[in-house]
């Protein structure tokens, strides 16, 4: 009998061919599944209707499409939310017999199976989501763009990033310009500062998520910091909103992260997968001088103190009008020459991105006895007598042993400010003269004065010309 036959016999007592498939398929709510109303619905004309085994397959298959296989894990494919309401994409581990006993085993046939997770961004019309190589299927964690590329005015726009970004507006283009058309290029990491609210450092970051959409998130602190990074680990854009950087820890995955090819990817009770990583941070913070520590050869920073909000530069509805620029936007920058060549493994010359704001807090962020150092070398070099001073670490350290009382092992720790911080050269063993400061009575002026003596001392000595010093004291 077919399946015509069966709908028949059943209309005759009374029987809809609604409740006939769900008695047949007790897993499937047919009210819940648009797919499969449809078809009871078109069965109404005997030469259009189909199997309960047709339905049940097509069920099945459209079920499917919610899970994949990759290599012999099972994921379904789901939405997570953050606390900024963002709906990022995950892939969730799911248990084979749990699919198997919400569906029943015959749609494993129909589930995707895939060699493993790739992480390939491409913003182009070229996107694939399914990458096939020597015929094994990869699936791929990057999502395509929604904007097209589009001619058009972008007004708002270039006003926005203009005052933003100020004198370096070229700096910020050519980034933009680089991570649509050159992903995989490793960048600086971008600082945007200022102690006053609403200057647009959250909407800067909101307006990158809009136009890139899944890949780029906005984290938390906290959620940067856990060891858990699948929210961000195949992403291009990681904004971390509210920084203040005061683990040493954290600050060395910032950097490790800014020029690494590939990350392990981890998750709660799923085991690591080693792939590739690109991802550009972009950190914002209302903590102008001193949110992260940076040494004096951090050139890894393109830190930008955003001015703030005049009447003239306030732009009603501004978000929205951003959003409705983004293809023309991305359509300029297509068609935007590059001002800036590579020139680094950051793309960039450090030089060109070199801000007063970056280097105020390479100043503030200086340990103790750095800035002892330079402050003892300042009060030297005022007596304008020197254009170099010779020194060792001991006959450093029992000069400033007042000052630095507190400090164990000073000795070795202006050793390493000295060689390994300021990356100075230690001459040989040889004689040199050694300043002190010291308090005379001058009989001239009848009063006490300071004055510079020099002690003849042995040792293997650096040197400090007076040029170095203004390199580390001037903005």
């Amino acid at each position: 009998m077919n399946g015509n036959t069966v709908l028949q016999e059943k209309s005759k007592q009374n029987i809809s061919p609604e409740k006939t498939f769900q008695k047949s398929n007790p897993k499937i709510d047919i009210k819940s599944n648009p797919l499969a109303e449809s078809s009871v619905n078109s069965s109404s004309h005997p030469s259009e209707s189909k199997t309960n085994e047709e339905l049940t397959k097509e069920l099945l298959k459209c079920e499917a499409k919610k899970y994949i296989r990759v290599a012999t894990d099972y994921y379904r494919l789901s939405h997570m939310l953050n606390a900024y309401k963002q709906s990022t994409p995950i892939q969730q581990l799911w248990r084979k017999g749990i699919i198997i006993g919400d569906h029943g085993k015959e749609i494993l046939t129909f589930i995707e199976k895939y060699i493993a997770f790739v992480n390939i961004p491409d913003n182009s019309e070229f996107y694939q989501k399914e990458h096939i190589h020597k015929g094994d299927h990869y699936f791929n964690l990057y999502e395509q763009i929604k904007f097209i590329a589009k001619s058009g005015e972008i007004k708002i726009t270039t006003k926005f990033l203009s005052r933003m970004f100020q004198d370096k507006l070229d700096i910020i283009l050519d980034y933009l310009k680089i991570i649509y058309e050159n992903p995989t290029q490793n960048l600086p990491v971008i600082c945007l500062v200022s102690k006053i609210q609403e200057t647009g450092k959250s909407t800067f970051m909101v307006w990158l998520c809009s136009i890139f959409g899944q890949n780029a998130i906005i984290l938390g602190n906290e959620e940067f910091s856990t060891n858990f990074n699948s929210l961000y680990a195949s992403k291009l854009i990681i904004c971390i909103d509210e920084s203040f950087i005061d683990k040493n820890i954290i600050k060395e995955k910032i950097k490790r992260l800014t020029t690494t090819s590939s990350i392990n990817m981890e998750a709660k009770g799923r085991d690591s997968i080693r792939m590739d990583f690109f991802g550009k941070l972009i950190l914002s913070s209302n903590t102008e001088d001193n949110f992260i520590k940076m040494d004096d050869d951090d050139n890894r920073f393109f830190v930008v103190k955003v001015p703030e909000l005049t009447q003239d530069d306030f732009i009603p509805d501004l978000m929205t009008q951003l959003k409705n620029e983004i293809p023309a936007f991305l359509y300029f920058l297509k068609t935007r020459d590059l001002v800036h060549q590579n020139k680094s493994r950051l793309w960039f010359d450090p030089k060109v991105y070199e801000t007063e704001a970056l280097s105020k807090i390479r100043m503030n962020t200086r340990g103790i006895v750095q800035k002892e150092l330079l402050r003892w070398f300042g009060d030297v070099f005022a007596f304008n007598e020197v254009d170099h001073i010779n020194v060792t670490p001991i006959r450093l350290a029992k000069e400033l042993d007042k000052s630095l009382k507190q400090v164990v092992g000073l000795s070795s720790q202006i050793s390493h400010v000295l060689k390994d911080e300021w990356k100075l050269t230690q001459e040989k063993n040889n004689k040199f003269d050694f300043p002190s400061i010291v308090d005379e009575y001058d009989d001239s002026l009848s009063m006490m004065v300071s004055k510079i003596s020099f002690t003849k001392t042995t040792g293997t000595y650096y040197t400090i010309t007076l040029e170095f010093f203004k390199s580390k004291t001037e903005l």
